[in-house]
């Protein structure tokens, strides 16, 4: 019985921290970088496809057997999926082993905004793990008239909470950002 429920506890801490690893993905758009790695497939077409591609501005890429594979708005994990299951589909392979990353400068050009009262104001270089109180930092921090207790957080042109940075230790300011975000400091 004790065997069992640890094997379940541990099924539940993997399951969310793989659920917590796939919120964090930045989904695909055009002109991102990806290397795509597939193993289970016969030796002389791995070389084939395991390769880097470019996203087109139509948002596909193009692979071996598929021809045009839609990828914009798609995060990697989700990839990793729509190309095995296209493969096993098409009954081209019966197992393959899809691996996607994000190349290191994939996330150029995409970045987020930070206004209202802080010392530079504009957009900040997106990275992995920014968090409105790094992007703040990066904005050259709050003014003299700036409110930590109000920080507004704007996604998709909607505003999605007011944030507290002024608490010690307030989790608000370890809140992850998505490309095209906008961090609002009022003063």
């Amino acid at each position: 019985m004790t065997r069992i429920l640890h094997l379940c506890l541990a099924f539940i801490i993997l399951g969310s921290t793989f659920a917590q690893a796939q919120n964090k993905e930045i989904p695909l758009r055009s002109g991102d970088q990806i290397g795509i790695k597939v193993s289970g497939i016969p030796p002389d077409e791995v070389a084939q496809i395991s390769q880097t591609y470019r996203v087109s501005e139509n948002g596909t890429i193009s692979l071996l057997y598929l021809n045009e594979v839609s990828v914009a708005g798609v995060k990697p994990s989700e990839l990793e999926r729509k190309i095995a299951a296209l493969y096993k589909s098409k009954e081209i392979y019966t197992h393959p082993n899809v691996s996607v990353s994000i190349d290191s400068g994939a996330t150029d050009g995409r970045v987020v905004y930070v206004s209202g009262a802080v010392t530079k104001p504009g957009p900040v270089p997106m990275r992995p793990g920014l968090t409105v109180s790094k992007a703040i930092a990066f904005a050259g921090g709050k003014t003299a008239f700036g409110r930590l207790s109000k920080v507004k957080l704007v996604r998709g042109g909607q505003a999605v909470g007011t944030l507290n940075l002024e608490r010690a230790g307030s989790p608000d300011g370890d809140t992850l950002l998505d490309p095209e975000d906008e961090v609002v400091v009022p003063d």
